[in-house]
């Protein structure tokens, strides 16, 4: 962290946490109802009651707005990022991305957990592997003063590449990432049933594939009716869209086009990030299912998840090895 004085640095970006707009909103508001009550001939009967007014709305709105400001407001200098009395220098940040794990820790947050209702945020990669969100209302401009260099994609795109056989220290972790995979769907709205993590299952799983090291996500491949079938892919909020998924996937259908014709799945229909993910990448909707896959469908609905969205089966042809 940089001290705060550093902060005196020309900004090259500012952005304020909150406007005055609505002070002064209140005010003319204020001010309109004092003149209709003029009109009404008691406006100076109740002048003392309408300075009241003004001191108490007025001002209250005017110190919430300049409290916020203050936590929260966003300087970039030429060395340093800063939201409100927290700092870090920009020699630090190594990347960033749009994407948001709402259990990730936020700058400049000293009393809340997570993200200001109704503000989008900007993650950033750290130098030694640390990650923090920084809450703004323009994440492309943020990003773009900061002028994070390409290198960081190449080294995500390394880290795709970096996919692997799981480790017995790597089941460890695999509950938390399904869970920090999860919290997207509460961030957009949707709840799924609370379904405990089957992690004394994962001893007899036909395969497990990790992206990176530490894990930060994996794929579990089991047998179902003599047809592979994906029992999860999973990958932290924080390091989707960078081509984990992709590449998990990729690594379980050519671990399964050694034994098996095809490869199932289960998925939500309307979520960008299910069917339509599996849809790009050779995945068919499938109706008419074999008894293991109704006997998984039923035990879906009793979970609770066909009330989250609707489901769907889909199933991808894998070429033979024979």
């Amino acid at each position: 962290m940089s001290a705060p004085g550093e902060a005196a640095q020309p900004p090259v970006y500012h952005e304020p946490a909150r406007g005055y707009g609505t002070v002064w909103a209140l005010f003319a508001l204020l001010a309109v109802g004092f003149v209709v009550d003029l009109g009404l001939g008691a406006g100076f009967l109740h002048v003392w009651a309408w300075l009241v007014a003004v001191v108490l709305v007025v001002g209250v709105s005017a110190l919430a707005t300049h409290a916020a400001r203050t936590v929260r407001s966003i300087t970039v200098t030429s060395t340093q990022l800063q939201v409100g009395e927290h700092s870090v220098a920009r020699e630090m940040i190594v990347g960033f991305d749009d994407v948001v794990d709402p259990l990730l820790p936020v700058l400049g947050q000293t009393v809340h957990e997570g993200l200001p209702s109704g503000t989008p945020g900007l993650t950033l990669h750290l130098a030694g592997g640390g990650v923090v969100v920084v809450p703004t209302r323009r994440p492309d401009l943020l990003a773009a003063a900061l002028g994070v260099r390409s290198e960081e994609a190449d080294t995500r795109a390394e880290e795709s590449a970096d996919i692997r056989p799981a480790e017995p220290d790597d089941l460890a972790v695999l509950p938390e990432i399904d869970e920090r995979a999860e919290s997207l769907f509460r961030v957009s709205g949707l709840y799924l049933p609370e379904i405990a993590f089957p992690a004394d299952e994962l001893a007899g799983a036909k395969a497990i594939f990790v992206a990176a090291r530490p894990a930060v996500g994996f794929v579990w491949v089991d047998e179902l009716d003599g047809v592979a079938h994906l029992a999860e892919l999973a990958v932290i909020p924080g390091r989707m869209r960078s081509g984990l998924g992709t590449a998990l996937l990729e690594a379980a259908c050519d671990w399964a086009a050694a034994g098996y014709r095809a490869i199932t799945l289960t998925t939500f229909a309307d979520v960008a990030w299910n069917a339509p993910f599996y849809a790009a990448r050779g995945f068919a909707v499938l109706e008419d299912l074999s008894p293991g896959l109704v006997r998984l469908r039923d035990k879906e609905r009793a979970a609770g998840l066909d009330a989250v969205g609707t489901r769907v089966v889909m199933r991808r042809e894998l070429p033979s090895r024979s």
